[in-house]
C-alpha cells in the first residue's frame, strides 16, 4: 500500500521509539516521519513510560537492550498504562532466551540490525490498517447489536399493545355477548309474563328463567298484602323448596333489610347469624342470600323474591345482573295481575 493512499483511509499514528543510540533513533524517526505518521523518540525506558502517561502512543518500536532498562520492561509498562499497544521489537543479538521472551509480548515483529526501514514502515501500516479494520467492524457490530436491541424492543412493545388491544376487544366482545345472552333471556321471560294469568304464573316464569340461566336456586316469592305488607306468596327449591318455618325466619330479616335500602345486594348468612332467629341459624352456614326487590316505579315496591344458595356457592356478577333485569318486568306483571 502506498503512503497517500493510507493517508487518506487512516488516521494518523502516533509511534513512539525507544533507543539509547542516538544515530539509529535519528534514522527511525526520519524513515517513520511520513505522511499518516506521528513520530516521539526517546533514549531510555523511564522516559517512554513518561510520553505514555502523557498520551496514548498507537504504536511501541523498542531495543531489546537499554542503558536503564530492557525493551520488554518497556513494552509491558506503556501496555500496562495504554493497552494492548502493539510493539515491534529490535535487537542487534541473536541471542535465543531473549528472543524468546520478546515472543511472549506478543510483538507484530522482531527485527534483527541493521534494519530494513522499509520494512518496519509496512509492518506497522499493516498493523494499523488491521486494527482500523477491527475498529470499523467492532463499532458496526455495536451499531447493529444497538439496532438489533431496539428493534426487539420495538417488536416486543409492539406485541404487548397488539395482546393489550386483543384482550380489550375479547373482554369487550364477552361483555357484549353477555348483554346480547341477558337481553335475549329478558325478551324471553317477558314473553312467558304475557301469557302469565296470577301471581303464581308469574313466580313460576321468574324461577324457571332464573334456573335455566343461573343454574339450581332456593327461594321464596313475597307480594304485599291489603296492609301493604310483605307476606309469602310461595316457596321454590331444586330438587325441592324448604318448609314453611325455616323460610318464615329467612326472610323476615331480609325484609326489614329491603325495605330500608331496596337494591340487589348479596348477603352471607353465614357471617350475620345474629340478625336470624336462633333456630335456623345452624342451618345458615355456606347459605348467600340475594333479595331481589320488585319495584314497578322507584319508591313504589309490592314484592319481594328472596333468592338463597347453600353449600358455599355465592351469587355472581352475572346472577345480580340478571337479577335486575328480571326484576322490573315482574312488578309489572304483578301490578298488572292486581
Amino acid at each position: 500500500m502506498k503512503t497517500n493512499d493510507v493517508q487518506t483511509t487512516r488516521r494518523t499514528c502516533s509511534v513512539l521509539v525507544v533507543d539509547d543510540e542516538p544515530e539509529l533513533r535519528e534514522v527511525l524517526v526520519d524513515a517513520l516521519s511520513v505522511p499518516g505518521f506521528h513520530v516521539a523518540a526517546v533514549g531510555s525506558g523511564r522516559e517512554a513510560v513518561e510520553l505514555a502517561r502523557r498520551g496514548r502512543p498507537d504504536f511501541l518500536v523498542a531495543d531489546l537492550q537499554l542503558a536503564d532498562c530492557t525493551g520488554l520492561d518497556v513494552i509491558d509498562r506503556v501496555r500496562a498504562i495504554a493497552g494492548d499497544v502493539p510493539a515491534v521489537v529490535i535487537t542487534g543479538h541473536r541471542d535465543p532466551d531473549w528472543l524468546m521472551q520478546a515472543s511472549r509480548r506478543r510483538p507484530i515483529e522482531m527485527m534483527i540490525k541493521p534494519l530494513d526501514l522499509d520494512r518496519l514502515r509496512e509492518a506497522i501500516e499493516r498493523e494499523m490498517d488491521r486494527r482500523q479494520r477491527y475498529e470499523r467492524q467492532r463499532r458496526r457490530s455495536q451499531r447493529l447489536r444497538r439496532l438489533a436491541r431496539d428493534a426487539n424492543h420495538k417488536r416486543k412493545e409492539a406485541q404487548r399493545e397488539l395482546e393489550t388491544t386483543c384482550a380489550d376487544l375479547s373482554s369487550a366482545y364477552r361483555s357484549l355477548s353477555g348483554q346480547v345472552v341477558l337481553q335475549n333471556a329478558v325478551l324471553g321471560y317477558q314473553q312467558e309474563l304475557l301469557s302469565a294469568r296470577n301471581d303464581d304464573d308469574v313466580f313460576r316464569a321468574f324461577f324457571r328463567t332464573w334456573v335455566r340461566r343461573c343454574g339450581p336456586v332456593f327461594g321464596v316469592s313475597m307480594v304485599c298484602d291489603d296492609e301493604a305488607t310483605l307476606r309469602i306468596a310461595g316457596r321454590f327449591g331444586v330438587p325441592h323448596p324448604d318448609g314453611i318455618r325455616f323460610c318464615e325466619h329467612l326472610v323476615r330479616p331480609i325484609v326489614d333489610s329491603v325495605l330500608t335500602k331496596p337494591d340487589v345486594t348479596p348477603l352471607d348468612s353465614g357471617e350475620n347469624t345474629e340478625m336470624f332467629d336462633e333456630c335456623i341459624r345452624r342451618y345458615l352456614v355456606g347459605l348467600t342470600v340475594l333479595p331481589v326487590p320488585l319495584l314497578p316505579a322507584p319508591g313504589e315496591m309490592i314484592g319481594l323474591v328472596v333468592l338463597y344458595r347453600k353449600g358455599e356457592q355465592p351469587f355472581t356478577d352475572a346472577d345480580l345482573s340478571l337479577a335486575e333485569v328480571l326484576s322490573q318486568p315482574t312488578a309489572v306483571a304483578l301490578q298488572r295481575n292486581d
